[in-house]
């Protein structure tokens, strides 16, 4: 797991909100054993993505990198709510979906079907590179 406190890749925001609004966040991502970051880092996705695509009503757009763990880390709240499990692990791409737990995590995002496709592809394109580079590495010292 990142230590996001030490790591370049992350930078602590902080703000101030009442006291009734504290306690239920906090409490929430007790009871939905999420951290309080993951919590932020997806409403701070959301957040800009509502400000960002002209119209909201549009379906969910992945970015040409997107992944399956990009996703589900982007999501991660919404994911669980509707109790998707293994999403932890999932979003460190620790294990990969079934191909229903997919289908259930795309439509839930209303992703069109092009772009599962391309998504499914790409995380799987990215699990074949980086076997090769592990059996590569295999052969160099052997």
């Amino acid at each position: 797991m990142t230590d996001r406190r030490r790591s370049d890749n992350y930078k602590q925001v902080s703000g101030y909100v009442p006291v009734e609004l504290a306690r239920e966040f906090k409490s929430i991502c007790a009871r939905e054993e999420l951290s309080q970051s993951d919590a932020l880092e997806e409403m701070i996705r959301e957040w800009l993505s509502k400000r960002t695509v002209s119209n909201s009503s549009q379906p969910e757009q992945a970015s040409p990198q997107t992944t399956i763990a990009d996703l589900i880390r982007s999501h991660m709240t919404k994911l669980k709510r509707f109790g998707v499990k293994n999403l932890q692990a999932l979003a460190r791409e620790e294990v990969l979906p079934t191909p229903g737990d997919f289908a259930i995590i795309t439509s839930i995002l209303d992703i069109p079907e092009e772009e599962r496709k391309m998504i499914w592809q790409r995380t799987f394109n990215c699990l074949n590179n980086t076997l090769e580079e592990l059996k590569e590495d295999e052969c160099e010292y052997s």
